[in-house]
């Protein structure tokens, strides 16, 4: 061990550093203080800043959390991402620890995306000049046609809807799978919009939904309130006339209950029965017995929990295509660890991308990326 290394770094100790690493393992307080042979205290002390951990305990901090030396005197690059900082929905089903933890995950791959923005020309953020306040559900209906003139969308269905938000610069990343308890979320680091999204949904429709939903907080809700349900409601609409435009889906929707009709309906739009159904009875033209007599079938069917016809599972690709890109230019991802302060093997975690039935890694092993270096709310 670099002893010269590790009493420097202890002289720099990030205290954040210390909470994002031990938050990102999914470890208490009381338990890495165990494992550190300190008082949990000292670990409370330790994180706040009012006392340093010495040689010995930041090098066994280093070892129990697998992070390197140099992660914990990385000054303020690794500040930590705040509940408040986002649109976060489920908090009361959502465990504190599962929250911290994806959390932390949120903010080490914002540093991961800081530095492949300063190295590959991710698109701009194509949000802010149509962002604005909006006051009612008209105002929520002018707003998704205008983001789809704006994008040049006209009024049809979205086939490849991350890709799209990828290429209006939101960088999407799907929730690790041991985080399967927290919902999607969103938050804007200065001018990159982020978006987060569950990977066990178990509906690929109703991910795009959440999708659309994130986009639709984005775009209206600068003022982050975690789990306001006037902003939950919002955002859900907005969803709903950005996937589905009145125009176009009042002429499509049966005046009627007719199953496979609006079967062949949900193939063609990507969204699910459930929310074609609300739309139906947002637009008025499904009367409220009407809705409630199908949401029973619904449930009936068992297709509130897993609806049959879901469309392909969409994955994101903006930072995985870009991290490629960085190797093909013989940049390699010990090169990237180590600035950012990280192992290759955390890199590789963070980079991956998740699906609903498997976690799929970027490059599959540390030893494939250094081969690769070298060549109540409504239904929805």
């Amino acid at each position: 061990m670099d002893f010269g290394g590790l009493h420097s770094t202890v002289h720099v100790f990030s205290p954040a550093s210390l909470t994002i690493a031990r938050e990102y393992r999914g470890v208490q307080k009381n338990e890495l203080a165990t494992k550190l042979e300190v008082t949990p205290s000292a670990i409370t002390q330790f994180e706040a800043g009012t006392a340093r951990p010495n040689a010995a305990t930041l090098a066994r901090a280093a070892v129990v959390l697998g992070f390197p030396l140099a992660f914990f005197g990385s000054g303020s690059r690794w500040a930590p991402i705040a509940t408040d900082q986002c649109h976060f929905r489920s908090l009361r089903s959502t465990t504190q620890r599962d929250r911290r933890r994806m959390l932390a995950t949120a903010s080490l791959l914002r540093g991961v995306v800081e530095y492949v923005d300063r190295h590959v020309n991710l698109p701009a953020e194509d949000l802010t000049r149509i962002s604005r306040e909006v006051h009612d559900d008209d105002d929520i209906e002018a707003l998704a046609a205008e983001v789809r003139t704006a994008w040049h969308l006209g009024t049809g269905p979205i086939p490849a809807l991350l890709a799209l938000f990828e290429s209006h610069g939101i960088v999407v990343f799907r929730v690790p799978s041991e985080c399967d308890k927290v919902d999607a979320f969103s938050f804007w680091n200065k001018d990159r919009p982020f978006i987060f999204l569950n990977s066990n949904k178990g509906s690929s429709s109703r991910s795009r939904f959440d999708a659309a939903h994130e986009v639709g907080h984005l775009l209206m809700h600068i003022d982050c309130m975690p789990g306001d349900g006037k902003q939950e409601l919002q955002a859900h609409r907005f969803a709903s006339a950005f996937l589905m435009p009145q125009s176009a889906i009042s002429r499509e929707l049966p005046k009627r209950i007719v199953w496979p009709h609006l079967f062949e309906l949900k193939r063609r739009w990507g969204v699910s029965l459930a929310a074609l159904l609300r739309r139906g009875f947002d637009l008025g033209i499904y009367s409220d017995a009407t809705y409630r007599r199908a949401n029973t079938y619904l449930s009936m069917k068992g297709w509130k929990s897993g609806e049959p016809a879901e469309p392909d599972h969409e994955s994101p690709e903006l930072i995985k295509d870009s991290m490629l890109a960085l190797f093909q230019a013989s940049v390699s991802a010990g090169d990237i660890a180590s600035e950012l302060g990280v192992s290759t093997s955390v890199l590789n975690d963070l980079v991956r991308t998740s699906d609903n039935e498997q976690s799929t890694l970027l490059f599959g092993n540390v030893r494939d990326i250094r081969s690769a270096s070298k060549g109540g709310e409504p239904d929805r």
